[in-house]
């Protein structure tokens, strides 16, 4: 069983950075061997992020088609299922070097968006909210690679860097989002490790 935290930046089709966002939940992992594994996990995600107008393909009711949006500011709560796949590059008594890959499928479930355009010549900004979205099964790819120690003969502790690549769009403005971050979590073996080879 694995708790995990990460702070992390998303951005779409390389867009402005704004804030930060966050995961935050566990997982489990099943160890074939000492080098491979497999787990799936739940995560809470929160994504901050900016999009060009010309990127984001919603607009709430009131906002006429002929009004062309400059930028959107979005805070989108989601639930993350990743399943990934984890291979221990080096292993060593006290610590492993791994690289994982797998996909994610994102529950979005709030929204809110804030839309910047022109009216009539004035600068204009208006919020939309969105609850319990659309479902995006299995559309984005896991990339990471991390350190784990062992502390204990049960318990460790990681470090994993990732990133996340869209294979399509998510939420209500179907927008391509890409994160990256690093997860932080401590990890507890519900069966003793076998004793790792030099």
């Amino acid at each position: 069983m694995l708790v995990q935290y990460a702070p992390e930046v998303s951005t779409v089709r390389f867009s402005p950075i704004s804030k930060a966002g966050s995961n935050v939940g566990g997982q489990v992992e099943y160890f074939f061997t000492n080098r491979l594994s497999v787990n799936v996990g739940v995560l809470r995600a929160m994504k901050r992020y900016q999009a060009r107008g010309t990127d984001y393909h919603a607009r709430p009711a009131y906002l006429p088609s002929s009004i062309d949006i400059d930028e959107v500011d979005a805070d989108c709560r989601m639930v993350d299922i990743p399943l990934n796949v984890r291979y221990a590059l080096r292993v060593q008594p006290k610590y492993q070097l791994f690289a994982s890959a797998g996909l994610s499928s994102l529950l979005m479930r709030d929204e809110r968006y804030v839309y910047y355009y022109d009216y009539y010549n004035r600068p204009v900004q208006r919020e939309w909210r969105v609850q319990k979205g659309s479902n995006h099964w299995l559309s984005v790819v896991n990339l990471s690679v991390g350190y784990e120690r062992q502390v204990a003969a049960r318990w460790g502790l990681r470090a994993e860097p990732f990133v996340k690549i869209p294979l399509g769009g998510v939420g209500a403005g179907q927008v391509r989002l890409s994160s990256a971050g690093v997860f932080f979590g401590a990890q507890y073996r519900l069966l003793r490790a076998a004793a790792l080879p030099h």
